[in-house]
């Protein structure tokens, strides 16, 4: 009996030693586990737990006219969260000692912050009881953004004086346009986070952002600083300035110019943009109608609407140019030597091709006509003849080499590449109509580039905005880290030949068509257009909607300046010649003014 005892005892012990045996190894395979497995997870956890990384979000870099006026600037502003689960066990630890309830806690809380926002109370408090998927009070939770230091120095007081360890202010960053609608689709915009969107905002966007700065330091299980811990702080680096080429005083006299001249003929649109002809600075660009970039949604009824009152027309709009265009036939026809000043030409008032009738806009003619007498009358029978001896080949080459049906390397995004006809599809009477500036379509920017070419020597330079990147350093000296750099120049016609097409550009402003944009003594270049709009559904013409425009610049043997207008569906008188050449009258005045631009012709 005794020895079954012993036995039983026996047993039971080693039972219960291979219990504890079994135990011990699946605590010390749980503790491996734990410090060879997941030691790198619980690490990066614990310390995520003691301490508090905040980003510091660099300063944008401003956008400058030529002379450093400030265009687009960033103003130090602050972003507030709260961690709502904070909120909560706030209310539940106060609850206790004051016997208030903690939806009357939060609700006070909430208040407080209403009114030192100017936010409706009921909206905050809704706030404070917002739960994520999971049924859980989120933690750093905006409440609001671009808070200017007044308000956020309450904040602070606030919370010092309250305990609130819930509450988190963060650095943030305000974009200001201080000219409002001055310049706006050229400057664009950006979203909440200081990101560009469009126009030159979006283009220059990565050198104007920066690099965000970190600050980690270690906290309590509060989320408070502890004293004489140990903060790691990478200072943020700012975003560089860009210099345009920009000329705000030009800028405001296209600006009101534009803005007379919508009032005046109820158009659609009126667009401008004037630069040097000589190394392709954008002077001065407008959009009419224009918005304010400070609030760009302010009337704006949907995401459509918006695209298109954001939207730089100057760059992304293509249309048939009409008139204007045909000083590239008539340079083309010069530089292949197919014409010369001996050229002879009699205008019916229209010309035959393929058994089509094709009118000029004289019905009756104009009748017998030298070379320059074809761009003076903008007789569409003379260039149809010019065109025809070119020939489509030839013709869609020099399109080519003026910049037309490609992208031109404007800096601006959005730009559209305008539509050429390829060669092989050009018909004799599609050869016609492009010779005059129809079928084709290009852009104000790629017109502006082909006059550029005839005022330049024949030489292409690329229509741009950017002067030089620039940056502060910590002696606060201003260094310049990049120049615009010229990509695209290429040699399009003799010297002799652009100066031949620019003197008969100036006869055009003198004594031609153009004569209403005519300044005395300053030997104005320039040609008028009146292009018919095409239909809504594709089908032929609107005889209803037209596109006046005036190109031009001065003086014509040594230019200093360029312009290009375009009014879109004036009511009334619609021709080039009577409704855009007197708006460049008015503005090339203003502009040999603001550059002091003496007269040089007799």
């Amino acid at each position: 009996m005794k020895q079954r005892k012993i036995i039983n005892n026996t047993k039971r012990s080693f039972v219960v030693i291979g219990i504890i045996t079994f135990l011990f190894a699946i605590l010390f395979f749980r503790l491996g586990f734990l410090m060879i497995v997941r030691k790198n997870f619980l690490v990066a956890k614990a310390e995520s737990q003691s301490s508090y990384q905040q980003t510091i979000m660099p300063k944008r870099g401003s956008i400058l006219d030529t002379n450093g006026q400030q265009l687009a600037v960033s103003g130090d502003v602050y972003k507030l969260s709260l961690d709502l689960l904070e909120v909560h066990n706030y209310a539940d630890t106060k609850s206790r000692k004051t016997g208030d309830k903690p939806q009357e806690i939060v609700k006070d809380i909430a208040d407080k912050f209403a009114d030192i926002l100017g936010k409706d109370k009921k909206e905050v408090e809704d706030f404070m009881e917002k739960e994520n998927d999971q049924g859980v009070y989120p933690r750093g939770l905006p409440l609001a953004r671009k808070i200017e230091k007044n308000q956020i120095d309450k904040i602070k007081e606030l919370r010092d004086k309250n305990s609130y360890n819930f509450v988190i202010i963060e650095n943030d960053t305000n974009r200001y346009y201080p000219n409002n609608n001055f310049l706006a689709q050229v400057l664009g915009g950006v979203d909440l986070d200081g990101k560009g969107l469009f126009g030159l905002e979006q283009y220059y966007n990565k050198d104007l952002t920066g690099v965000p700065g970190v600050s980690i330091s270690q906290v309590d299980r509060k989320s408070r600083d502890l004293p004489y811990s140990n903060q790691i702080y990478t200072q943020p680096v700012n975003g560089k300035d860009l210099t345009t080429t920009i000329n705000s005083r030009i800028q405001y006299a296209c600006e009101e110019i534009a803005s007379k001249t919508m009032q005046s003929t109820k158009a659609e649109s009126v667009r401008i943009i004037v630069t040097n002809p000589r190394n392709g600075e954008i002077l001065a660009m407008v959009n009419k109608p224009d918005y304010d970039p400070n609030n760009p949604s302010k009337g704006v009824k949907d995401s459509k609407q918006f695209s298109e009152v954001t939207r730089n027309g100057v760059v992304s709009d293509a249309f048939e140019p009409g008139s204007t265009f045909k000083l590239v036939t008539m340079s083309a026809a010069l530089q292949e030597g197919k014409v010369n000043n001996d050229y002879h030409f009699f205008d019916p008032g229209y010309a035959l091709v393929n058994g089509q009738r094709i009118n000029c806009w004289k019905l009756e003619g104009h009748g017998a006509e030298n070379l320059v007498d074809l761009l003076k009358n903008s007789c569409n029978p003379g260039f149809i003849d010019l065109g025809k001896k070119v020939g489509k080949e030839k013709m869609n080459e020099y399109i080519s080499n003026f910049g037309f049906g490609k992208l031109s390397g404007i800096d601006f995004p959005g730009e559209t590449p305008g539509i050429v006809k390829s060669t092989d599809q050009i018909s004799p009477v599609d050869l016609a109509t492009i010779s005059f500036g129809q079928t084709d379509a290009a852009s104000m920017v790629q017109l502006i580039g082909a006059i550029n070419t005839v005022f330049n020597d024949g030489v292409y330079t690329t229509p741009h905005f950017m002067k030089n990147l620039s940056e502060v350093d910590a002696d606060g000296n201003r260094k310049i880290v990049s120049t615009y750099e010229e990509k695209n120049s290429r040699q399009v016609l003799s010297k002799n030949i652009a100066n031949e097409v620019a003197g008969f550009l100036q006869d055009t402003v003198s004594t031609g068509s153009g004569k209403l944009a005519y300044v005395e003594g300053y030997g104005i270049g320039g040609k008028t257009g009146t292009a018919q709009k095409p239909k809504k559904d594709g089908k032929g013409y609107d005889d209803k909607k037209f596109i006046a425009s005036f190109i031009g610049g001065a003086p014509y043997n040594d230019p200093k300046v360029s312009l290009l207008i375009t009014i879109d569906s004036p009511e009334g008188e619609h021709m080039g010649g009577e409704v855009a050449a007197p708006v460049a009258h008015d503005l090339f005045q203003e502009i040999f003014k603001i550059m002091n631009i003496q007269p040089t012709v007799k």
